[in-house]
């Protein structure tokens, strides 16, 4: 896979990750500050995942962990099954895109 491509499912996925986070927010009744506290630290990651930094995009895989719990615990709650398993569906697919980028990135000269 080569690096554009890796980096636009990279981009895509955690997009998606940020647009369930926002979107299960509104649905249980919006609250800013947590929502703040969920996509704050995901957005940290954008610009160096913008510039191509190995460092952000490693640390948006140690993020995406916390997401990833987040979506397993929200799907053992009452009436949030399907949110919490897309939730943890996105997360997976986000990380394992970011590690074929991180590849991609070291393997071109």
């Amino acid at each position: 896979m080569s690096t554009l491509a890796a980096k636009k499912l990279t981009l895509v996925c955690a997009g998606l990750l940020l647009l369930a986070v926002v979107s299960g927010n509104i649905l249980a009744g919006f609250n800013l500050l947590i929502l703040v506290l969920q996509c704050f630290p995901l957005l940290l990651t954008f610009p160096g995942l913008l510039k191509n930094r190995t460092r952000s995009i490693q640390w948006l895989c140690f993020l995406d962990l916390f997401f990833l719990t987040h979506g397993i615990l929200k799907a053992f709650t009452p009436g949030q099954f399907i949110p919490g398993i897309a939730e943890a569906v996105i997360c997976v697919a986000l990380f394992v895109s970011a590690i074929i980028f991180i590849r991609s990135l070291r393997q071109t000269p």
